[in-house]
């Protein structure tokens, strides 16, 4: 006898029902939807020693000759394919995988089969077929139903109410009348549902008499039907695929990957309150009310018991109005804010990430895991030995060394302790191994400073990124050192190559250096690219001066930026030359880059060579505006030029005669940096005022953004000090409050100055 049911993956009510369903049939065998080449890791989940499988879990199966073929199948305690390995390991009745093996499945792909779809019972016309039922047939009666989402439909039906075991006929009957509709399948579907019918005939073969078939609610007619369907044409479906041979493991996994919006969601939207409803179903609105205030608190917003105790009566209320035998996400989000959180959304989205994802994170006993590979071994040793062991495989984003007093913690380079722990980060990193995230919190924290903050997050796919990165070495140092030399062998990029050169430095690999460097000298003295050049040069200074924070020599750097400065010098002029807005900006980057990078450097015949070159760039007759004022500011700044100089280009630039938005465009490049030079060189303030006074109602309103952006990059204090500026003069502005002098007709002038500075 053969009884199937059918569920939805992650479903908590299917669960429910499925694990009463099972203690009431009480079947000798189990036959479940997964790969059959995952079945030698099946007996794990149920046992009863000291360290079982504790959800969310996953299983892990891939190619071991082609590691980015892989697979990950996980499960939570709401999995009613958990519950019912479970309910078998308990009973201690075999079980068998049915689905397609992962390996025939891969061979599938590769042979990216074409075939047309075939009729599964049906004689009806494609034509006949609503295009509406075709596409998503479950939405279609959920649409039926009354309902615009599919999935709050089948919550509300299937997940939220405690059915008895005849349900799985029901579910049965509504499916099969869906696919004698649709009369068509998709070629994978029909592949996997020949395997698990050729999966239930040697489980009959084999004399078992009360045969449970747990599978997706939709291949249930397929499978219930079984002995319509010929073996011969189930055997030429799946004639040809090759059997790939596979590996498979259990991992940890999480509630965040568990969740929808994570890539591995399979429909899990809140896996937190499956949970509640799966566990604590009666007190599941109660316990959610009650998590949510706990949550508000931990943000400063006080929340009373009568709060909670109003959020449940209206979330019950609600699901009462809506016919639904329990207050959903929905009824609970939108009761919770109503009550909770006093009519302000805002409220909850501080914590609702949190409280619809959970924060759980699975555990697999060390004797269950993936036989271990050495560089795994070796992370491992490394992550135990920095005393960082509390961060790996635990759940959600924690800032390293956080404490009460230092909530966002810091490791300090000047200890050994914190450089293992950096240079263990920063390892990682190199081989796409995003354990940690390097956060600046401040300019004090920038390149050169002692003080380095990460945020660790650790993924359940780790794993399997760790395992390809086994093939670079045996050693976490040894991968990245074979990694980096394949990287610096194959990368023709200047800019990403002096990129790759910090990363060397922070991971503490000085045997990568030399031949990093050889490349970075070569592509430097081959490269024609101005711009190139100029985006490398930063990155290399940097280096250069504070490349030693781990004590690295950086001479052979140094050598390399003595090559690339000269280039730029001596190509920027014609680069620049003729270009169009975007690029002028692109340029305009690229040029405070360098200059900052030279500023640092503190080389004085560089310093004097860039302010020649400059100086030709602002003269220039075919070079921007935008770059123009720029050099212009760089030149006076430095004292190149001096004030009557820079007055005259000021003028020349800002004469009725310059169409209105190139003006623009040399002031935006002029008045980059401080409003210090405004504040302080009235000629320069009455030049501005003048030319802004003279502007007619076409220019003004287009001329209005590039004001707004350039002004917006000055400090609050600053903007205030140039608006007392517009409406008092230079000689007023300083200590004279604008209330004792400002007539009122003056108001509309003010109002205009204000929305040039960006105040309104």
């Amino acid at each position: 006898m053969l009884k199937i049911f059918g569920i939805r993956h992650h479903g908590p009510g299917s669960a429910s029902s499925l694990r009463r369903a099972l203690e009431e049939w009480q079947p000798d065998c189990l036959l479940v939807e997964l790969p059959a080449d995952v079945e030698g890791i099946v007996q794990h989940v149920g046992l009863s020693d000291d360290e079982v499988l504790q959800p969310p879990v996953a299983m892990l199966i891939y190619n071991p000759k082609n590691l980015k073929q892989a697979s990950y199948l996980p499960f939570a305690a709401f999995s009613p394919e958990w519950v019912a390995l479970s309910f078998a390991s308990q009973k201690g009745i075999p079980v068998q995988c049915m689905d397609l093996p992962f390996g025939q499945h891969l061979s599938w792909q590769e042979r990216q089969m074409e075939a047309p779809k075939l009729a599964l019972h049906s004689d009806e016309n494609d034509e006949e077929t609503d295009p509406e039922l075709r596409q998503d047939p479950l939405g279609y009666i959920a649409r039926l139903a009354g309902y615009q989402d599919r999935e709050r439909w089948w919550d509300a039906t299937f997940e939220s109410v405690q059915h008895a075991p005849e349900v799985f006929d029901a579910i049965l009957e509504m499916m099969t009348a869906l696919r004698e509709k649709l009369g068509e399948e998709r070629t994978e579907t029909l592949l996997r549902e020949a395997f698990m019918r050729k999966s239930i005939r040697q489980a009959v073969k084999k004399g078992y008499e009360r045969i449970a078939v747990v599978c997706g609610a939709w291949h249930a007619p397929a499978l219930a039907d079984f002995g319509n369907f010929k073996v011969g044409a189930d055997n030429a479906v799946l004639k040809g695929l090759k059997k790939v041979k596979t590996t498979a493991t259990w991992i940890p996994w999480s509630y965040e990957r568990l969740s929808f919006e994570s890539g591995y969601g399979a429909g899990v939207v809140s896996p937190a309150w499956y949970e509640l409803l799966f566990e604590k179903r009666p007190e599941a609105a109660t316990r959610w009310m009650v998590k949510v205030a706990r949550m508000l608190r931990k943000e400063d917003m006080g929340t009373s018991s009568a709060h909670i105790i109003e959020a449940i009566r209206l979330a019950e209320a609600l699901a009462a109005m809506r016919g639904l035998p329990l207050p959903g996400i929905d009824e609970l989000r939108e009761a919770a804010i109503s009550t909770i959180c006093e009519g302000d959304e805002e409220k909850m989205l501080l914590v609702e990430r949190e409280l619809l994802r959970g924060a759980s994170v699975g555990k697999v006993p060390p004797h269950l895991k993936l036989p271990t590979v050495a560089l795994l071994q070796d992370i491992e040793k490394e992550v135990k030995s920095c005393r960082l062991s509390k961060y790996w495989e635990s759940p959600g984003e924690s800032w390293l060394g956080a404490t009460a007093a230092n909530p966002t913690g810091g490791i300090d380079l000047r200890s050994e302790s914190g450089k293992r722990k950096s240079v263990l980060l920063h390892r990682l990193s190199l081989l796409d191994i995003h354990w940690g995230r390097r956060v600046e919190l401040s300019r004090h924290h920038s390149a050169g400073g002692f003080l380095e903050h990460w945020k660790l997050h650790w993924q359940p796919d780790f794993i399997i990124q760790i395992i390809e990165a086994a093939t670079w070495g045996n050693t976490l140092e040894e991968a990245c050192i074979h990694y980096l030399n394949r990287k610096v062998f194959e990368q023709e990029s200047l800019p990403q190559l002096t990129a790759l050169l910090q990363q060397v430095l922070d991971a503490d690999l000085p045997s990568v250096l030399p031949p990093l460097l050889r490349k970075l000298d070569n592509l430097t003295a081959l490269s024609t690219d101005v711009f190139e050049l100029m985006e490398a040069l930063p990155p290399l200074v940097s280096v250069a001066r504070y490349g030693n924070t781990r004590g690295t020599d950086v001479s052979a750097v140094e050598a390399v930026i003595r090559h690339l400065v000269p280039r730029i010098l001596i190509g920027l002029p014609a680069a620049v030359a003729q270009l169009d807005e975007d690029a002028s900006h692109n340029a305009f980057k690229l040029l405070m880059g360098v200059h900052h990078a030279l500023d640092l450097l503190q080389n004085a015949g560089f310093s004097q060579d860039w302010l020649v070159t400059l100086e030709k760039i602002a003269l220039a007759k075919h070079t921007s505006e935008l770059l123009c004022g720029a050099c212009t500011r760089i030149l006076f700044d430095k004292r190149h030029f001096d004030e009557e100089k820079t007055e005259k280009l000021m003028h020349y630039a800002l004469s009725p005669a310059t169409p209105p938005m190139r003006a623009a465009a040399w002031l935006e490049g002029f008045l980059q940096g401080s409003a210090q030079l405004l504040l302080h060189q009235q000629e320069l303030w009455k030049l501005l005022d003048g030319w802004v006074a003279d502007l007619n109602e076409e220019y003004f309103p287009q001329v209005l953004p590039v004001l707004r952006r350039t002004f917006s990059r000055y400090s609050d204090a600053e903007r205030q000090r140039l608006l007392k500026l517009a409406m008092h003069g230079p000689v007023l502005a300083e200590g004279v409050k604008s209330e004792e002098l400002l007539p009122d007709l003056e108001q509309d002038a003010l109002g205009l100055v204000r929305l040039i500075l960006g105040e309104e």
